[in-house]
């Protein structure tokens, strides 16, 4: 009771911006001979449930009320023909859970300079930071452009499974993609053809440091550097590319593919193997593959399916691995399915559904995600994750997708 009376403001929140949506407005613009200013921003006000499973190791609370508000300033610009920038300004508050249990599917952390986050609150229940989730020049055109600064770094093609995401990847459950946290990095993309295109982008890496804002250091760990090289061409109607470079002292070589097979059935895939020179981290593969549809009537159709080299066969492996404290970063398991649908019910409403099995744990969930669109700029958005496999117990971590906990939240957002 006393965790949903301290969520009562945000559930206030929530309902004043429903009752009172009007059309946003860009905050300011300003342009000049040669130069320009715009500014945006967005609010996020959510108010949720967590039901968890009973198991003391991993969770300290049966019941989790969660709750969130975000606060974004957004501001571009540019000078002359070849210099812009662009800042992604996060106020966050909200409330801590119980602790997020292993696997892929929580949002993974972000690695990232402390230099820039800021904690302003943290009295155990809930805490406040300012972030700056980005900020980055670049000096180029459209054939050579050089990036500097905190930007999202993203290379895959799948949506489920994103092997190739190595740089703060969503989670399968995370339905609203809009704003991908940046990483400390410099990217140079070079268009070698119209349909033929070379990125170059380096990563700064972190270590850990539970004592920082933001969980890591200030300073850069060079051994933790990422550099990548990735070439794209367009070759009819499907586009593949080739990736390599080395990711946190691993090297790397990887592939995509994606776009039409025919006029009715899509393809994306991507996957890389990783040759690890380090004693905790196995070399090995990670494939993903899917086929989509859209129908006349909106409905649309995506199935995926994941091999990774790096999980357990078996929660029993899993269960050695982690009391040997050498258990695998991200998924458990070994193979992985995803079937997604999306449907417009109207103009205003459109709804999702994402059915996700673990068969080396025989582990499932299901989640529903709805948007209803209450005016030009400001939108209403439920999720239910329904998680189904063997709970742990204290001994055993159970399932993957078992230790997971039933979710539902409702989040306003609005746009000006």
């Amino acid at each position: 009771m006393s965790r949903l009376l301290r969520g009562s403001w945000a559930a206030a929140l929530i309902f004043v911006f429903v009752l009172v949506p009007a059309k946003g407005q860009a905050l300011f613009e300003i342009e000049g001979e040669g130069w320009g200013l715009a500014g945006s921003a967005a609010v996020n006000a959510a108010l949720g449930a967590a039901v968890n499973p009973e198991d003391w190791l991993l969770y300290t609370e049966d019941k989790d009320v969660l709750w969130s508000g975000d606060l974004r300033l957004l501001v571009e610009g540019f000078a002359g023909e070849r210099l812009r920038g662009r800042l992604n300004i996060l106020q966050n508050v909200r409330s801590t859970s119980s602790v997020v249990v292993p696997g892929g599917f929580a949002p993974s952390d972000v690695e990232r300079s402390s230099l820039f986050s800021w904690q302003q609150d943290d009295s155990g229940n809930a805490r406040a930071d300012l972030i700056f989730d980005g900020g980055a020049l670049t000096w180029g055109t459209e054939s050579n452009a050089l990036t500097l600064g905190r930007q999202p770094v993203q290379f895959s093609v799948t949506t489920s499974f994103t092997p190739n995401d190595f740089f703060a990847p969503f989670a399968p459950q995370q339905f609203y993609r809009v704003y991908k946290p940046g990483v400390d990095a410099v990217r140079y993309d070079h268009r070698l053809a119209d349909l033929a295109q070379l990125s170059l982008v380096g990563v700064l890496g972190y270590e850990e440091d539970p004592g920082a804002a933001n969980g890591w250091r200030s300073e850069p760990d060079w051994r933790r550097t990422s550099v990548l090289g990735r070439y794209v061409r367009s070759t009819g109607a499907l586009e593949w590319g080739l990736l390599a470079g080395l990711v946190r002292e691993n090297g790397l070589v990887g592939a995509s593919l994606q776009g039409e097979l025919t006029d009715w059935l899509g393809l994306r895939a991507e996957g890389h193997y990783r040759d690890s020179n380090q004693v905790h981290l196995a070399s090995g593969s990670m494939l993903s593959a899917g086929l989509e549809h859209r129908f006349p009537s909106s409905l649309n159709l995506r199935l995926e399916q994941m091999y990774n080299s790096f999980g357990y066969s078996s929660i029993a492996e899993a269960d050695r691995a982690l009391a040997d404290t050498t258990l695998e970063p991200g998924y458990l398991g070994e193979h992985y399915s995803a079937i997604a649908m999306s449907y417009e019910f109207s103009p205003l409403l459109t709804g999702q559904l994402l059915y996700l099995r673990n068969w080396s744990d025989q582990s499932h969930s299901l989640s529903f995600y709805a948007v209803l669109s209450l005016a030009d700029e400001a939108e209403l958005a439920l999720q239910v994750t329904l998680p189904e496999g063997k709970r742990p117990d204290g001994q055993s971590l159970g399932s993957e997708l078992g230790m997971q906990p039933l979710r539902v939240g409702l989040e306003y957002r609005h746009y000006f």
